[in-house]
């Protein structure tokens, strides 16, 4: 319980430091590329952790209908993830941010109980990157406007690899895992 309170409340922390952030900024008045860069960086992980942090102590993935987390044209998406590239994407996230055997067995523990569990991290990853893509998808085009073209390209840059990445590799995480668990249920 300590451990949800800490997370929302870190979740509020960097939704209030986002405003203080936006708010602050004047992408148009830094001359520096790399400090550009730096603030782009930082409003994407300030905006995702939003998310993220709520994700980790409520059911976050409720919030969408079921019907959203549906994989109704699995051949496109297949084509999708191939063209973008996403098993590299998912080879990097294994050898770096998912190299514990521990930590990808709290994802999904290979059980057949484990894979209504794996479906419910699925939906709740997808959902933590699906709102702050929005949301960085909206600021970089309201930057686009203000003529800040650095600033929003290189938010689009970091949203397309911090969030659109991982909302298609959940989505196809999905067409296996609805293969899995359709093959158990015919077994009941």
């Amino acid at each position: 319980m300590v451990k949800k309170v800490i997370l929302v409340l870190a979740s509020i922390f960097l939704m209030v430091q986002s405003y203080k952030f936006i708010g602050s900024i004047k992408p148009t008045e830094i001359q520096s590329i790399g400090l550009l860069i730096f603030f782009a960086w930082l409003l994407n992980m300030f905006i995702t952790g939003i998310f993220a942090f709520a994700g980790f102590a409520l059911p976050t993935q409720k919030l969408m209908p079921k019907a959203y987390y549906k994989i109704k044209n699995p051949k496109l998406l297949h084509k999708v993830y191939s063209f973008f590239k996403v098993d590299i994407f998912r080879i990097f996230l294994l050898a770096t941010f998912w190299k514990s055997k521990k930590q990808r067995k709290n994802y999904f523990n290979g059980t057949k109980s484990g894979l209504v569990q794996f479906i419910d991290e699925s939906q709740k990853a997808e959902f933590g990157h699906l709102f702050p893509f929005i949301i960085l998808l909206a600021l970089s085009c309201y930057y686009l406007l203000q003529g800040a073209y650095i600033y929003a390209i290189s938010i689009i840059m970091f949203n397309i690899l911090g969030n659109a990445y991982p909302i298609l590799l959940q989505r196809f995480h999905r067409i296996r895992i609805d293969r899995l668990y359709q093959k158990y249920h015919s077994h009941l």
